[in-house]
């Protein structure tokens, strides 16, 4: 069954890593940080995703157990609010309205087939994600449970019931709002969209 844990992604430290893949880690240089590491197991095979930062750009390495790399690619890179196209930097101005952007990536949406853009940003309650385009358009925004709309509150609230709720973004697509959320209950790890009115736009087991 799709999005069972007897095929596992979890998340672990460094220090569960095989010795051969930490080994290997270490030829990316002391400056390199280590952001998350991924265990997947699939057919009793475990392979390891490991997210890093590597001066001012974000890898994502895989290794086999051995340590052999098996796949790597790059995320995002970190630029300058100034070298933002003009209408997105007045986003990120507009949405933090006087709170502090605390850095901001570049990345190529391939769906798109364009470069976006996503901003941390610090205000006096919390830290949060701005994901837009070019144009400053609204694709993802980090946001908390007190801020869903009461229909989608609800909705997820009922689909995480004996479970728990470990991600959850406002994104726009076709103009449309929704709501999604990263359930995990028992053993079964799930991704739920819905509307403001709860209604149910995308139900994804990865």
């Amino acid at each position: 069954m799709a999005g069972a844990l007897d095929d596992i992604e979890r998340i672990i430290a460094v220090e569960q890593l095989p010795a051969p893949v930490r080994e290997a880690l270490m030829s990316f240089g002391k400056k390199s940080k280590i952001l998350q590491v991924e265990e997947n197991i699939d057919g009793g095979v475990a392979t390891y995703e490991i997210d890093l930062l590597l001066a001012d750009t974000y890898h994502e390495v895989e290794f086999d157990a051995e340590g052999n790399m098996i796949g790597t690619e790059i995320e995002a890179w970190i630029v300058s609010l100034a070298s933002v196209p003009e209408l997105a930097r007045r986003a990120f101005e507009d949405e933090a309205s006087g709170a502090a952007i605390v850095e901001v990536r570049m990345e190529m949406e391939e769906d798109l087939g364009e470069y976006v853009y996503e901003a941390d940003i610090r205000n006096m309650k919390r830290t949060y994600a701005l994901r837009i385009d070019g144009n400053g358009t609204l694709i993802e925004r980090d946001i908390t449970l007190d801020m869903l709309p009461p229909g989608a509150y609800w909705a997820l609230a009922r689909a995480a019931q004996g479970g728990w709720i470990v991600e959850l973004d406002e994104e726009l697509h076709d103009g449309k709002l929704s709501y999604e959320a990263n359930i995990v209950v028992g053993r079964v790890e799930f991704e739920l969209s819905v509307d403001a009115d709860g209604n149910v736009v995308e139900l994804n087991y990865p």
